[in-house]
């Protein structure tokens, strides 16, 4: 029989599972309190949540929230590090702390929709963010932007010295 706290948190993580654009699953196995608390300040700051759940809970978490292919990661130890708006965030939080990386051993996660397991998840950590794309698409844009409007800018400074080559001839 389920109790009203189990119930409470399983709610409470389906609402997060289906906010999220990106959740990592991880065996800490091996991994010490000290470590623990560094991993979860470093997620903190990068505003990443980072939460140990019960996997029969997890289960049922994911199942409210409608994703369905994590059941078959779901054994051992795990943890869940679970990003709101850019979801490689959390393997770029561990990509730049190396010692804390060899600790997790990610065993899947969820892309924007999608089912990833661990050889695919480290590809994902090479990706620029989505504010990194949309700087790079601007600055595509600007530079032919910038040569269309020098280009303009010759031809009006041609003219207008045409013109004056004109005005000067008529006197």
């Amino acid at each position: 029989m389920p109790t009203p706290q189990k119930e409470k948190l399983v709610q409470e993580m389906s609402e997060k599972f289906g906010k999220a654009t990106g959740i990592y699953l991880a065996d800490f196995t091996g991994m010490d309190v000290n470590t623990t608390t560094e991993l979860r300040r470093k997620f903190r700051e990068a505003n990443v949540e980072y939460r140990v759940v019960k996997n029969t809970l997890a289960k049922l978490s994911f199942h409210q929230a409608g994703i369905e292919g994590m059941d078959e990661f779901l054994k051992g130890v795990n943890s869940y590090a679970i990003s709101y708006d850019d979801p490689t965030l959390p393997m770029k939080v561990l990509e730049k702390e190396k010692e804390l990386r060899s600790m997790l051993k990610i065993k899947a996660a969820y892309f924007e929709g999608t089912i990833v397991g661990p050889d695919r998840v480290e590809q994902l950590a090479k990706l620029p963010s989505r504010k990194e794309l949309i700087g790079q698409f601007a600055s595509m844009l600007q530079s032919p932007m910038s040569k269309l409007a020098a280009t303009l800018n010759g031809a009006l400074v041609k003219l207008v010295g045409a013109l004056k080559a004109l005005e000067e001839q008529k006197k």
